[in-house]
C-alpha cells in the first residue's frame, strides 16, 4: 500500500467523481487559501463548519491517494474525503457520509479498517466517521452556518473592535454574553454581529454555531493557535514519492 499528497499540496483531483445522483460543487474557503472540490450536499455543510469554528485551523478535501493492490493483483485507490488540522495541531484523515447507517453498512467496515491501517503506516490516527446529517439537516444549525457564512468577511477594526471585545470578555472572567459583547462593540447590532463572525473565522472568539446567537449566547476567546501541521503532513507524504 502506499499514501500520498498531491505535488502541489491540494486535491487528488482524480478522486472526484461525475456519474453519481448527487452534483459537485467548488467553493473558496479562507482556512485552506484554495478552493475545495466537494461531491453531494454533506460535504459543503461540514466544510463550512470547519471554516467558522475555531477548533479546526486548517482543512483539504481529498489531499490524499492512498493505492492497494488486491490478492488478485489489482490496484485500486481510496481517497479519504478531507484532511483535517485541529487547535493542538492534531491532524486526522475523515470521511464524511449523510448518516450513522451508512458506516455500519455490510461491506462497509472492511474498506475503512483497510484505510486505517494505510493512514497508520504514515503516523496518522484513524480515519473519523463524519456525520453530515448532524449539520446538514437540524434548521437552526444550517441558520447558524449560513449567517456565519454570510458574514465571515465583514470588516472589523484589529485594534479598536478586537481590543473591545477582549476586554469585555475578560472583565467578564473568561466568558461574557453576546449581548454584553454586542454592546461592547457598539454601533449597529447588525453590524456588530457580522463583525463576531468575521473574528470567529480568524479564531479571535468562540461561540455556538450549533443555532443562531441570542442575547445569552456566551462568548470566550479561542487559546492561540498557529496552522502549520496539516501542511507539514502533506510535504512529507509527497517527498515520500519524489
Amino acid at each position: 500500500m502506499d499514501v500520498r499528497a498531491a505535488d502541489d499540496l491540494g486535491m487528488v483531483r482524480t478522486g472526484m467523481t461525475y456519474d453519481k445522483e448527487y452534483g459537485t460543487s467548488a467553493s473558496f474557503y479562507e482556512k485552506p487559501r484554495r478552493l475545495q472540490f466537494m461531491e453531494g450536499p454533506n460535504e459543503p455543510a461540514v466544510a463550512d463548519h470547519l471554516e467558522m469554528n475555531p477548533r479546526y485551523l486548517d482543512f483539504q478535501f481529498q489531499p490524499l491517494d492512498l493505492t492497494f493492490r488486491r490478492a488478485d493483483g489489482k490496484i485500486i485507490h481510496k481517497y479519504p474525503d478531507v484532511l483535517i488540522e485541529f487547535d493542538d495541531n492534531t491532524v486526522r484523515a475523515g470521511e464524511i457520509k449523510s448518516n450513522q447507517a451508512w458506516f455500519e453498512a455490510a461491506g462497509v467496515r472492511r474498506p475503512l479498517d483497510r484505510i486505517d491501517l494505510a493512514l497508520a503506516t504514515v503516523g496518522l490516527d484513524p480515519l473519523l466517521r463524519i456525520r453530515g446529517d448532524e449539520l446538514r439537516q437540524p434548521d437552526s444549525v444550517r441558520e447558524a452556518h449560513e449567517a456565519a457564512m454570510d458574514a465571515r468577511l465583514s470588516r472589523f477594526d484589529p485594534d479598536s473592535d478586537v481590543h473591545a471585545v477582549r476586554t469585555a470578555v475578560d472583565n467578564a472572567g473568561g466568558s461574557a454574553t453576546y449581548g454584553t459583547v454586542v454592546a461592547a462593540l457598539g454601533g449597529k447590532r447588525s453590524h456588530a454581529a457580522d463583525k463576531l463572525y468575521a473574528m470567529m473565522l480568524r479564531r479571535i472568539v468562540a461561540f455556538d454555531l450549533f443555532s443562531l446567537p441570542t442575547a445569552n449566547t456566551m462568548i470566550s476567546l479561542p487559546r492561540p493557535a498557529r496552522a502549520y501541521a496539516l501542511r507539514d503532513t502533506l510535504s512529507r507524504l509527497r517527498r515520500k514519492v519524489a
